[in-house]
């Protein structure tokens, strides 16, 4: 993951973005990071985007519609 918070790369936001919807990822080492830096809470299991990772997110979402 990239030092800056504003920039995720598109597979960090792909990630996130299935974080956001499912509660769930394959992506462990992205998942273990993302709670590092408290873009998402692993809350008995189940995975949930803070409100740091929502705009992170939402910043991003330009970027993902060119995908």
């Amino acid at each position: 993951m990239e030092n800056r918070m504003t920039d995720l790369s598109p597979r960090e936001l792909l990630v996130l973005r299935e974080i956001h919807l499912t509660g769930q990822t394959t992506q462990n080492i992205l998942a273990r990071q993302f709670i590092e830096k408290e873009i998402i809470v692993d809350v008995e299991g189940n995975l949930n985007v803070t409100s740091k990772g929502r705009s992170l997110l939402v910043r991003g979402s330009p970027s993902m519609w060119q995908m």
